[in-house]
């Protein structure tokens, strides 16, 4: 955890530094603050003069305030001066307690804000890093509560605690060095409870730092699960399983309540220990040090206590210590479960930290153009998501530059996880894939994914306007580039017509559009984007005629001049496909033509035979004047 906190606080060690120096004086003035007792006490009861170093002159001074009648022998200063000397300096300690408490808590609050901010934006952007590999096996609840509620129980002990656990343990051992400079044979016999202090808050520590990581864990499962049912709630209510979610939630929920409650009992448990200990301390300081201060000697095996040792003044401190050691104990039994619940999130950080990132783009070995052509090329190309089952085996595959090109093949054929490869959101076991002849590992990751534009089954859209959705990664794109994409992709109008037009907000995910709508706005953001290569998985899937027809016109116009990589399901679409690629099971097939393919009857005819023996007959959408059919992806036999 202080590995942790010491990496993370890099620009403001110097202030934690100084919050800590300043515990030293805010403990000193604790720790001094019961000597006035003691100097009042001693000069009206035993007639002591007090013996501070440098205050002479200052004692000398307020004996002009009282009168020196009734001074014994030996006395100097009067009783006044004493009070006087006294009440001023319970005065300066306090107010030297209330301004380092003002700086401390100050300087805890910025530092603990700081740091929170800065966890966050360095957790995000390292999550955003991470491969895609990684994220497919995360749970998305699991690491938003990494990103949120973790960092915040990191802030919380930075921003309330940290001073304050510095503080209690200085103040008992300051407590400690006075207790024993005042009267080490009293201490050592005041003292007989330490070892039973510290064994109680040893073993609470780690029952609660334990508890209070298997609560941490609980309430990651808590995120997880409302995020997935949250996301899902229209198949919940649509198969009525609102009271099942609301179980599984339940079990999460009563799991953190459990070491919670365990927890929060262990430390019920804790306070009254501590109390019950500090209250035998105390009675063995009246009865004793009143024995002893009466003119008794005390021995107890090798320890002897001289009659007449100790002053009353002298046994108030000690009962005023006494009184302190509960302060700091019971704030240290405090910060333990914060301490403990901060270094659990810690370590659930770290473990995100310590994933490697995307291998790191080498742009110092590229040399090339910005902007590529488009060839692409699969040589002998082995891939899989689960060590020893490979999806593809061996796949060679080129595709010309400005050509169109179709993968098809049942689901888990290795169509998407081809595609997957080019941008290298994976990178494949064996074989190399290859863009105008530059093997993809050698562009810069920035320079090879500006080069393809991706429109993907369910277009993701976030929160933010129409015109912030379109343009995206091309925020300098002025409003006409905007809305001239809007057009070629056939969202112009229906954008147009909204109050606010291209500064219309999109709810989360786009929930206030069609799946035709956010598909066309995924066109638009491909077309403005501009990339010579584009992929298109199941563009059209799931889409009523209408918007299909559409979609179909968008992408007619976000083809042209690019090399495209099809998948489709929809083999009737594929008419004016350059070439066709059918996978099983990881291998190619066949390859041709349309015409080709379905005269060769292998894998694409009879598959091609199955998905027309349910059609009614042929479809044919109007083109975009409405005088004839669409001339993109549409066989015309």
């Amino acid at each position: 955890m202080i590995r942790f906190l010491y990496r993370h606080l890099q620009g403001h060690r110097l202030l934690v530094l100084v919050a800590a120096l300043l515990s030293f004086v805010a403990v000193a003035s604790d720790v001094l603050s019961a000597f006035p007792f003691k100097i009042i006490l001693d000069k009206i009861v035993n007639h002591r003069d007090p013996a501070i170093p440098f205050t002479g002159w200052l004692l000398s001074y307020f004996d002009h305030f009282g009168a020196r009648g009734g001074l014994t022998t030996g006395e100097v200063h009067t009783d006044l001066s004493v009070l006087l000397f006294g009440g001023l300096m319970f005065l300066v300690l306090g107010l030297i307690g209330a301004v380092v408490a003002f700086v401390q808590l100050s300087i805890a609050a910025v530092v603990g804000q700081d740091l929170g901010a800065r966890l966050r934006k360095r957790l995000f952007a390292h999550v955003e890093d991470l491969s895609l590999d990684w994220h497919v096996r995360q749970q998305v609840g699991e690491v938003v509560q990494r990103i949120s509620g973790n960092v915040t129980d990191i802030e919380k002990l930075v921003a309330d605690g940290l001073v304050d656990l510095l503080s209690g343990i200085l103040t008992l051992a300051g407590i400690l060095i006075v207790m024993l400079m005042i009267n080490w044979q009293f201490t050592v016999l005041s003292m007989c409870i330490a070892p039973a202090l510290f064994l109680t808050v040893l073993l609470y520590t780690r029952w609660v730092k334990r508890n209070a990581k298997e609560a941490a864990r609980a309430a990651g499962q808590i995120a997880r699960v409302a995020n997935a049912a949250i996301t899902a709630i229209v198949e919940l209510k649509a198969f009525t399983l609102e009271r099942w979610a609301a179980r599984i939630f339940g079990g999460h929920v009563a799991q953190q309540r459990r070491f919670g409650l365990r927890a929060g009992r262990r430390q019920a448990e804790f306070n009254p220990l501590v109390i019950l200990l500090i209250t035998v301390n105390n009675v063995v300081i009246i009865t004793l040090g009143g024995w002893i201060a009466a003119g008794h000697s005390y021995t107890l095996g090798f320890l002897t206590i001289p009659a007449a040792s100790l002053t009353v003044g002298t046994l108030t401190v000690f009962l005023t210590y006494s009184k302190l050691l509960y302060r700091p104990m019971r704030d240290l039994s405090k910060l333990t479960v914060l301490a403990s619940t901060a270094a659990a999130a810690a370590g659930r950080i770290q473990e995100i930290f310590d994933q490697p990132t995307e291998e790191p783009s080498r742009p110092e070995r590229y040399t090339g153009p910005a902007r590529v052509h488009g060839a692409i090329a699969y040589h002998d190309v082995v891939f899989g998501y689960e060590p020893n089952r490979p999806v593809l085996h061996g796949v060679d595959l080129e595709i010309r530059v400005g050509s169109s090109f179709a993968l098809v093949g049942l689901s888990g054929s290795g169509k998407t996880t081809l595609t997957r490869l080019l941008p290298r959101f994976y990178q494949p076991w064996q074989g190399t894939v290859t863009v105008d002849g530059v093997d993809v590992r050698e562009y810069p990751l920035g320079i090879l994914r500006n080069n393809i534009a991706i429109v993907p089954e369910d277009a993701v859209l976030f929160e933010g306007t129409f015109r912030d959705n379109i343009a995206l990664d091309h925020s300098d794109a002025t409003d006409d580039q905007v809305m001239d994409a809007a057009r070629q992709a056939h969202i112009h109008d229906t954008i147009a017509r909204l109050p606010g037009g291209y500064h219309a907000e999109i709810r989360e995910q786009g929930k206030n559009l069609s799946r035709g709508q956010r598909q066309r706005i995924a066109i638009a953001r491909a077309i403005l984007r501009d990339a010579p290569i584009l992929i298109l998985d199941e563009p059209t899937t799931n889409l009523d005629v209408e918007a299909e027809a559409e979609v179909l016109r968008a992408l007619e116009r976000l083809t042209q001049g690019r090399t495209v990589i099809v998948i489709s399901h929809r083999l009737s679409t594929l008419g004016h496909v350059d070439e066709i690629a059918v996978l099983q099971a990881g291998r190619i097939a066949e390859r041709g033509t349309y015409r080709q393919l379905q005269a060769r009857d292998g894998p694409f005819a009879r598959m091609l035979a199955d998905q027309e023996s349910y059609a009614p007959g042929p479809m044919s959408l109007p083109s975009s004047d409405g005088t004839g059919p669409v001339q993109f992806l549409r066989d015309e036999t």
